[in-house]
């Protein structure tokens, strides 16, 4: 496999985004100039003729390469502008909606461009969320919205293995939020992007088309996501099933959506062709109608990469030139990463590319494996090849970031791969013909019909025993691994190759050696964790690999908060989905665990307490207003560390600060989650 220049001048980049990413270096724009410079050059004939020259030639291209990744970084990075809105201090910010604001349960949330701090000039990304109200409710893209805020920094909650919320936004360059409350904003105005606007506009009428069409809240859901990639209409139920099954890439509009739509384009527009510049009409008419269906669709990263890699291939093959799609690949991937060099952290990104890599290289190798002479088994066998080498390119990222393994996703894609593209022909077929009586009526009883069986057999899959392996949890480290492995293993079957075979299994033996060490280490390690929850305490203690969980019993019951804050944690740690063992937080006031005591005091329990307190370990304050001076000094003499919890008010924690030794202070919601080796 002779992969494209570009892809190994990407490499360099891209390790220049993620150094600049996590240490934050800059580069003078003279410094780019210089290196492009020496460059040219190296390139001239008197020195290109020279193997020295060439070596250095080839050595400052990889360096240029990365430090033009880095560059990228800065440029793009708005908190290292000296002009960034943070910066700067005023009472008044006037800020645009520039996404389409989503409402929550007591507030509205917009992503915003802060254009002014007072009368200054500004620049930067932030999150508001507006006290929810008729008018915040009304809120839409392009508004120009006068606020007066208190803008923080977006921390992490720090709580171990949980998913670091402060970081994704950093990744779409977000670093601080406010909230508004309803007397503190007024509208200006809107200059929203006109054709962004009626983008935006006609999204919103066709989901709202698919809500009122009449069929069950279910099918609407999945109808939103897969035609018009709306997944914030799908409940926690339809994403578990989906998940389960190994069919959530259905419902993430993804290349796989925009190949279908590309060859139901080429279908249509085919005549077109024996036109007078009918070539040329053809080309501009399908890139367009592709690229329109990225921007309804949101564009997400998997939208365009594949809209640009398809755009890529649909050039070359019309202008008659071989395309190489890895380099059709490569070059979409450079692209998108000039335009915002943090795609390369969002998941969705990771794993598209991944799978269309694998696809490309694995595919065809995988299907060659069987001959298969009925043709209804053929295609069920090329779907199969497909779904076999997606899966081997993304399952070690997939068992990191979501710690679960689809066990049928062979099954589960035998069906959706096929009703994804007769819901996607008849799908856009309604969203288009939906004014013209009775063929709607046919088209949207057609289209509910396959989104049952859509339905029904994705459930079905999931309702089998042992559809999904749960628990799982790797590091980083380890990601690489089981990839050098895996990549070195598709050499050594291809290629027949020996010293690969040998050097995968190398990799797999170091992996276990990783994997024994690791377990053995959580088997000896016995440790207490207080995680940072808002308005909640949960505490766990661990001894090996088992733990007892306190938490209030609504907390347990909250699946959703449990997997984002807790649930990583049980993977890693104990391999489980449920505790050990579970006690109420609200009968325990003592927690007593390899000879440390922990006690748990709030309001209630501050006023039946007396002057002779518990001897304890640690204090940790929930739901508590004020606290005794006296008690401060007890602790402080007995060296016990004090752990405020997210619900401690304003007021008592800069009161413990001030009267408190800070050494033996901990706050949750500044300092993240509290671990106790025991």
């Amino acid at each position: 496999m002779n992969f494209p220049l570009i892809f190994k001048l990407l490499i360099p980049i891209i390790i220049g985004v993620v150094v600049h990413f996590y240490t934050g270096f800059s580069l003078s724009i003279w410094f780019i100039v210089a290196e492009l410079f020496a460059l040219f050059l190296l390139s001239l004939p008197i020195l290109s003729k020279s193997k020295k020259g060439n070596l250095v030639f080839g050595v400052l291209l990889t360096l240029f390469a990365f430090t033009l990744g880095g560059f990228v970084a800065q440029v793009h990075d708005s908190s290292v502008n000296p002009n960034y809105f943070a910066n700067k201090s005023a009472d008044t910010y006037l800020v645009q909606v520039i996404e389409m604001p989503e409402e929550k349960a007591k507030s509205v949330k917009c992503v915003v461009d802060v254009l002014q701090v007072g009368n200054e000039q500004v620049s930067g990304k932030s999150l508001l969320y507006f006290q929810k109200s008729d008018r915040s409710q009304k809120l839409k893209y392009g508004d120009l919205i006068t606020v007066k805020t208190n803008f923080q920094e977006i921390k992490s909650n720090g709580n171990p293995k949980e998913f670091d919320y402060a970081r994704y936004l950093r990744i779409h360059n977000i670093h601080e939020q406010g909230y508004v409350k309803e007397d503190n904003w007024g509208l200006k105005g809107n200059d929203a992007n006109p054709f962004l606007s009626a983008i935006f506009s006609w999204r919103q009428n066709l989901s709202e088309l698919i809500n009122d069409s009449g069929m069950s809240p279910k099918n609407a859901m999945v109808a939103n996501a897969l035609l018009l990639g709306q997944k914030e209409y799908l409940d926690k139920d339809v994403l578990r099933s989906y998940s389960s099954a190994g069919a959530m890439h259905v419902l993430a509009v993804s290349g796989l959506h925009v190949g279908i739509v590309m060859l139901i384009l080429m279908t249509f527009l085919k005549p077109f062709k024996k036109l007078k510049f009918g070539k040329n009409i053809y080309v501009i008419a399908l890139l367009s109608g592709i690229w329109f269906y990225a921007f309804i669709t949101g564009l997400s990263p998997s939208v365009m990469r594949a809209a640009v890699m398809f755009s890529f291939i649909i050039v070359g093959q019309e202008l008659q030139r071989e395309t190489n799609v890895y380099q059709s690949i490569m070059v979409s991937a450079f692209l998108l990463i000039l335009t915002d060099p943090y795609i390369i952290f969002q998941v969705g990104f990771q794993l598209s590319y991944l799978a269309v890599l694998g696809i490309v290289y694995l595919q065809p190798k995988i299907e060659n494996l069987f001959y298969v002479k009925n043709k209804i088994l053929y295609k069920a066998w090329q779907i199969s090849a497909v779904s076999i080498a997606a899966q081997i390119a993304t399952f070690p990222l997939g068992l990191y970031y979501f710690h679960q393994f689809p066990n049928f996703f062979l099954l589960s894609n035998l069906l959706v791969i096929p009703m994804a593209f007769f819901i996607l022909i008849v799908g856009m077929s309604y969203l288009i013909l939906h004014i013209i009586p009775l063929i709607n009526d046919l088209l949207l009883y057609v289209l509910d019909v396959l989104i049952n069986v859509l339905n029904f057999g994705v459930e079905w899959v999931e309702k089998l025993p042992y559809s999904i392996l749960w628990g799982i949890s790797i590091e980083w480290y380890e990601v690489f691994l089981i990839y050098i492995s895996l990549f070195l293993g598709a050499v050594s079957f291809i290629h027949r190759k020996s010293k690969a075979l040998i050097a995968s299994l190398s990799g797999c033996l170091i992996l276990l050696v990783f994997n024994v060490w690791e377990n053995n280490a959580l088997n000896n390690e016995n440790s207490i964790c207080i995680y940072n929850v808002s308005d909640e305490v949960a505490i766990d203690v661990f001894q090996g690999r088992n733990n007892t969980f306190f938490a209030t019993k609504e907390f347990m019951d909250d699946e959703e908060k449990l997997l984002f804050h807790v649930k990583h944690n049980w993977f890693y740690r104990t391999g489980n989905e449920q505790p050990s063992y579970f006690k109420s937080i609200n009968n325990e006031k003592l927690i007593s665990a390899g000879g440390k005591k922990l006690l748990l005091l709030n309001q209630e329990l501050s006023n039946e307490l007396d002057i002779n307190i518990p001897v304890v370990d640690y204090v940790v304050l929930h739901d508590i207003e004020f606290i005794k001076k006296e008690w401060l000094d007890i602790f402080a003499s007995n060296n016990v560390s004090i752990v405020i919890g997210p619900k401690v008010k304003y007021g008592l924690r800069e009161f413990i600060s001030n009267n408190y030794l800070s050494s033996l202070v901990h706050n949750l919601k500044e300092d993240g989650a509290f671990e106790i080796r025991l």
